[in-house]
């Protein structure tokens, strides 16, 4: 990336309120992570730590922070270095809300790309807001869910 795209980049960071800037390096932070546990933990692990405990009296979060979550974790999946497609932003977006006390849902999809290959896809739920991964859902026949 040249010169002038990273200067462009860093000064629409510096516009950010205080606020928004510390919510981008957090999704960056739980992207980082949310890859690594991808990496080396087995999914009946993954899926144990993404389906604990929550705070039920604070399940009805403000639709603004589940935009400004949903924005953050997108914002930073499209400028890490490092693969950030919808599972690792589902659960950087989990962990974000988890963090704001609101319990979320990771769904889990599929979809027949031919005789002989489907894709998968993840999606965050809170609030039956979707947080991440809400383009063409309706291509995605829901398989799993963790967080529940």
């Amino acid at each position: 990336m040249g010169n002038g795209r990273w200067k462009q980049k860093l000064n629409k960071f510096r516009a950010l309120s205080s606020q928004d800037k510390w919510m981008l390096l957090h999704a960056t932070v739980w992207l980082a992570l949310a890859r690594i546990m991808l990496l080396v933990l087995p999914f009946q692990k993954l899926a144990a730590r993404l389906s604990g405990e929550h705070d039920a009296a604070k399940d009805d979060p403000d639709p603004e922070l589940l935009k400004r979550v949903g924005g953050a974790v997108r914002i930073a999946a499209n400028n890490v270095p490092w693969r950030s497609d919808c599972f690792p932003q589902s659960i950087a977006g989990w962990m974000l809300l988890k963090h704001h006390g609101h319990s979320s849902t990771i769904h889990l999809g599929v979809e027949r790309v031919d005789e002989s290959e489907i894709a998968g896809h993840a999606w965050l739920i809170c609030n039956g807001f979707v947080v991440t991964g809400g383009a063409e859902l309706d291509r995605y026949v829901e398989t799993h869910r963790l967080g529940v």
